[in-house]
Parts: C-alpha cells; sequence; structure tokens
C-alpha cells in the first residue's frame, strides 16, 4: 500500500480525531497535515505495526508538540465548536436537543483529565485497547483504568447536570 493510499484511508480519521482535541477546525487540519508529514519522515521508523494505530501515535505526539506549545503562549480565546450537522434528523426540536446534547458530553469531555479524554476519544473511533495503550505509550491496565474512570466522571457529571435542571 503506497502513502498516498494510506493517507486517502486514514486521513479523515485522524482529522476528527485532532478536531475533538483542538476544537478547531484549522488546527485540526494543519496538525493532520504535519501528522502525515512526520509520518513520512519517520518511515524509516516504522517496523511493519498497524499503519493505523502507527498513524494515530503520530497524530497524538504531533497534538501534545501543539498543546505544548500553546501553554507557553498567553491564554486565547478558543472558538466555539462547530455545529454537527444530523442528516438523519427532520424535527426542528430533536434538531435542538440533539445539538444541545452534543456540546454537553463535548463539555463534559472537556473536563476530563487529558489522559481520560484521549482515552474516551480513541475508544469511540473505535480502537482495541491494547492500540489505545500503543498509541499513548501507556500499560493496557492504565488504558482501562482511564476508560473506565472516565466514563464514571462523565456519568456522574451527566446526572449532576441533569439534577440541576
Amino acid at each position: 500500500m503506497s502513502l498516498e493510499d494510506v493517507y486517502k484511508l486514514h486521513v479523515n480519521d485522524i482529522y476528527r480525531y485532532l478536531f475533538r482535541l483542538t476544537r478547531d477546525a484549522r488546527q485540526a487540519e494543519d496538525l493532520t497535515q504535519e501528522t502525515f508529514f512526520r509520518a513520512f519522515l519517520s518511515l524509516d521508523d516504522y517496523r511493519g505495526e498497524k499503519v493505523r494505530p502507527w498513524l494515530f501515535k503520530v497524530a497524538y505526539h504531533a497534538f501534545v508538540d501543539w498543546h505544548r506549545k500553546q501553554m507557553r503562549r498567553p491564554l486565547q480565546l478558543v472558538e466555539h465548536l462547530a455545529e454537527r450537522e444530523d442528516h438523519l434528523v427532520d424535527d426542528p426540536a430533536e434538531t435542538v436537543v440533539n445539538k444541545e446534547m452534543w456540546e454537553w458530553a463535548n463539555e463534559l469531555l472537556l473536563q476530563l483529565p487529558e489522559k481520560q479524554k484521549q482515552v474516551i476519544l480513541l475508544a469511540a473511533m473505535p480502537f482495541s485497547y491494547a492500540e489505545i495503550a500503543e498509541i499513548l505509550e501507556i500499560d493496557l491496565a492504565d488504558v482501562k483504568r482511564s476508560l473506565f474512570r472516565g466514563r464514571q466522571k462523565m456519568r456522574k457529571m451527566w446526572r449532576d447536570g441533569v439534577d440541576d435542571e
């Protein structure tokens, strides 16, 4: 499989992952290109493992590097998450409810510690626990623990938010 085929096959998934992390379409595009650029440069380090987890590992490291640079810069306002288009819903009231629930779930996800957020996002991609451990370079037990605790925290925050309303 050529690098161009790999790009075409995985670019959308890498972009969605990075968009969820950055909440910025332009930055996600830049990091997606950075991911494939780094992947091209590090082809010598590729040991024949599965391509998809390897690319997500490269994307994760590109995000971490970008995030560290952002932390050194003065605080900037973050644009709101773009609306998610849901073509299956015809009822306007249902569309509004779905949009609010989507935004609320994203806000809850952003409140989680970084590792739990990463694990939940990768599990939704869907990756196996072993692949997530490989991408994030953590133990398999740590993946399971972070996923369990992250989901548990999100459920609690969700319930608390419902109770407040």
